[in-house]
């Protein structure tokens, strides 16, 4: 693995173990949601997004719950959001967002497009709008390209 790959991953395995204690989510986080009442989840996170895009991150962290702010106070998260840039080169935007249900939360998938990786954030939000969980992790690779047949 590369050194830059290796410092990504720990990045990332560094924001997971300080949110372990907060909420726990699997990265595929079960069913698919596709009702109308979900639009609320995609729009929290992608307001999220947006705050630590314009280095908002006080207002990012009044998105949540007191146990979250407690484990991720603001300057923990600006490090760790900050490093990404470092790590995986400048963003070159986000696909389209996912929408998982996990327990009693919705889990909010969306790739980050960076120049050096792909990166999959992952917003868990409580039933009260409140972000209670934060992860962002690389990507999965692609699925290897299928044999060609003769």
């Amino acid at each position: 693995m590369r050194a830059s790959a290796c410092s990504l991953v720990l990045a990332a395995l560094a924001l997971a173990l300080a949110l372990t204690a907060v909420t726990a989510f699997p990265a595929d986080a079960a069913a698919p949601v596709a009702d109308v009442a979900t639009t609320a989840p995609l729009a929290i996170a992608g307001a999220f997004l947006d705050q630590l895009d314009a280095g908002d991150f006080a207002g990012a962290e009044a998105r949540f719950t007191v146990q979250m702010a407690s484990a991720v106070p603001a300057a923990k998260l600006k490090a760790v959001w900050d490093s990404l840039p470092q790590q995986a080169g400048p963003a070159k935007g986000r696909g389209e967002a996912r929408l998982a249900k996990h327990d009693d939360m919705h889990v909010v998938i969306i790739p980050l497009h960076h120049e050096k990786a792909e990166l999959l954030a992952q917003i868990a939000i409580d039933a009260d709008g409140r972000i209670a969980g934060f992860l962002v992790q690389p990507a999965p690779p692609p699925p290897a390209a299928a044999p060609a047949s003769d």
